[in-house]
């Protein structure tokens, strides 16, 4: 029912990251949220733990991308999440 308090998993591996909030985009799931930690997760992919309120979520991003956003704890960022991560 409208209103009603739901549970919802979403992959890290279905969140993407950006700095401001994106326009033009056919991801509707735009939160703003804050860097918790960044751990290693592999050789070329970090786990971001984020902050969506106080809800948890978290991102699996390349390496390469961390270092471009300069990711780090503190930090305000934009998770976006796909309708289709949310369906399935």
């Amino acid at each position: 029912p409208l209103g009603a308090q739901v549970r919802l998993r979403v992959l890290a591996r279905d969140v993407s990251l950006t700095l401001a909030a994106a326009q033009d985009t056919s991801i509707l799931n735009v939160l703003p949220a804050t860097v918790r930690s960044l751990a290693d997760d592999g050789p070329a992919q970090v786990l971001v733990a984020l902050d969506v309120g106080a809800t948890p979520l978290l991102a699996r991003v390349t390496r390469k991308s961390a270092q471009a956003l300069q990711l780090a704890p503190g930090q305000t960022v934009y998770a976006q999440v796909k309708g289709v991560a949310v369906l399935d």
